[in-house]
């Protein structure tokens, strides 16, 4: 079993606000409708970058360190096919790539910060970073819902086809994942919201959890003095 390299989670939180950044920049600086083809070369470059830099978080085994390398290039392969083809297969495809992969890499920092063997700046970047891949993996699971049901997932987002809506679908994830419940973008269909509140049940419960987690290991160190 190897180590994980010291700050390793860096690498994984830079590539996570990389691709958070991309979208709504681009709608900032290119106006409220961003072009389809602009929006889906921008976010493949930043899924490219995402999946290679946080690959580099994967060190604590030889072995899923290089099937994360295989996930994040097949994921790049995917999405520059997706990007050419504008087909629904291979943008579905795309999806469910992100979702492995984000699966993945919050499985490796779960365990890690989980483990509070260590409760350092690294294992505070990893549970951030662990709340960030679960906003982002319901985000993408709500992008497959709206490539089954484009005009039937949500109440407040415009499907049109002229414009990406990555930026409101990551921003509604970590709405529903807070629990802050705006209001302004709302999920129509049924299932849908079914995986809209056992998003909120789980933003919840890992909160409670880390949280009663850190007390614990601090209490133990305590006492052990």
């Amino acid at each position: 079993m190897r180590e994980p390299a010291k700050n390793n989670f860096s690498y994984l939180f830079g590539g996570l606000l990389l691709l958070f950044l991309l979208p709504p920049s681009l709608r900032l600086y290119l106006g409220a409708a961003v072009e389809v083809d602009v929006t889906r070369v921008s976010l493949l470059v930043g899924f490219s970058l995402f999946s290679m830099i946080s690959v580099w978080s994967l060190y604590q085994n030889r072995w899923i360190f290089y099937f994360g390398l295989v996930i994040a290039l097949l994921d790049i392969a995917i999405a520059v096919a997706a990007l050419f083809f504008h087909s629904f297969i291979w943008e579905l495809c795309a999806a469910v790539s992100v979702i492995l992969f984000a699966v993945l890499s919050c499985f490796i920092a779960g365990r890690h910060v989980f483990s509070f063997r260590d409760t350092n700046a690294n294992s505070l970047i990893g549970a951030i970073c662990v709340y960030l891949l679960l906003g982002l993996i319901w985000a993408m699971v709500y992008v497959v819902f709206i490539l089954l049901w484009p005009q039937g997932a949500f109440q407040g987002l415009a499907f049109d086809g002229k414009s990406s809506q990555f930026d409101n679908i990551l921003y509604f994830s970590f709405v529903t994942l807070t629990t802050a419940g705006y209001g302004d973008i709302t999920p129509l269909n049924p299932l849908l919201r079914t995986v809209a509140y056992f998003e909120m049940i789980t933003g919840q419960f890992y909160m409670a959890i880390l949280v009663s987690g850190l007390v614990a290991h601090f209490i133990g160190l305590r006492i052990a003095r």
